[in-house]
């Protein structure tokens, strides 16, 4: 048998937000020369096709929030400070803000004190690089934050603005000297008022 041209076709169906869904598909036909063998023009068709199916189906994921499925490429994650008002001493100043976009792989709860939580909803992990970047960037202009870019994993720039300034550190460091003095002048007036009454 003599084989001039193979066609494949390729289509998924992805889900989406609010019940919809998108069905990429892409048929492609070569002509095959005398010297082509037709089982590997069939494989490369077949692989060029699945690629660019999957990357429809990423780009239809981004525009719709979520985390691209097939792209292999290093992933990111897009995390802010956290500040809980509520469960603070009421004389703490609040930290900065901060919208940071690091390595996925990177756990970090917490850096110099500062809690940090993921950033955006519906999905802030496992991006590439450029929707998080997108999305660091919304956060950032929402929150009237700073954006810090530590995808290289170099935690530098961030631990600089986290870190507290030497003035901060002096004032809080006061603070607690002024309310240790005060529970000590307490504790010793109450020594006293105990010694009085044994007399």
């Amino acid at each position: 048998m003599n084989i001039t041209q193979i066609t494949v076709s390729y289509g998924e169906t992805q889900s989406l937000p609010e019940y919809s869904n998108v069905k990429p598909s892409l048929t492609l036909t070569a002509t095959i020369d005398a010297d082509d063998d037709p089982a590997v023009v069939e494989a490369q068709l077949w692989q060029l096709a699945k690629d660019s199916v999957h990357a429809q189906i990423d780009m239809a994921l981004e525009a719709n929030d979520r985390a691209a499925k097939y792209d292999p490429c290093p992933r990111y994650q897009v995390m802010r400070t956290y500040w809980d008002r509520y469960n603070r001493p009421k004389d703490e100043p609040e930290p900065p803000k901060i919208v940071v976009i690091l390595p996925n792989e990177l756990e970090l709860k917490e850096h110099f004190g500062q809690r940090l939580v993921h950033a955006g909803y519906p999905e802030s992990r496992k991006l590439r690089y450029g929707h998080a970047l997108r999305l660091a960037r919304e956060s950032a202009r929402e929150l009237g934050a700073s954006l810090i870019d530590c995808a290289d994993g170099e935690l530098m720039r961030l631990a600089a603005a986290l870190a507290p300034s030497t003035e901060a550190q002096a004032n809080a460091a006061m603070d607690q000297i002024e309310r240790d003095l005060e529970e000590e002048s307490a504790y010793a007036d109450m020594e006293a008022e105990a010694a009085e009454a044994e007399f």
